[in-house]
């Protein structure tokens, strides 16, 4: 999806996952098909609507979680794995790594630490 803001203050969303510009005209594509076109001259701004709010909700739960949606280090794991094998806790972990809870069990799984049924508790 893009949203084409035009001028005006008017604008229009463009179910579109590819663009190309043709002589004064954006061109918007969705699976090889033409979706629509637009003048460039009248284009204010293109935005990508999902984007936008995945970077909001990534900026959300930093407040709270500090490394959510942050590659994990080497280091990290490792504090994971020692942890979880100490009998910490999903509070303790979720405190100690500054990561979601749900990014926590993920990679204890990925690590074969938890089980696809098991929860962290």
């Amino acid at each position: 999806m893009v949203r084409v803001m035009l001028e005006d203050a008017d604008y229009c969303d463009v179910p579109s996952d590819l663009m190309t510009f043709d002589e004064g005209v954006i061109v918007f594509w969705r699976d090889g098909e033409e979706v629509g076109r637009h003048r460039q001259v009248r284009i204010r701004a293109l935005e990508l609507p999902a984007a936008r709010s995945f970077g909001r909700r990534i900026e959300e739960a930093r407040k709270t979680y500090p490394n959510a949606y942050r590659s994990w280090t080497t280091e990290q794991e490792e504090t994971l794995t020692d942890l979880f094998h100490k009998g910490a806790g999903r509070d303790e972990l979720v405190q100690a790594l500054g990561r979601q809870p749900g990014g926590i069990e993920t990679r204890l799984r990925a690590l074969n630490l938890l089980t696809e049924e098991e929860k962290l508790r």
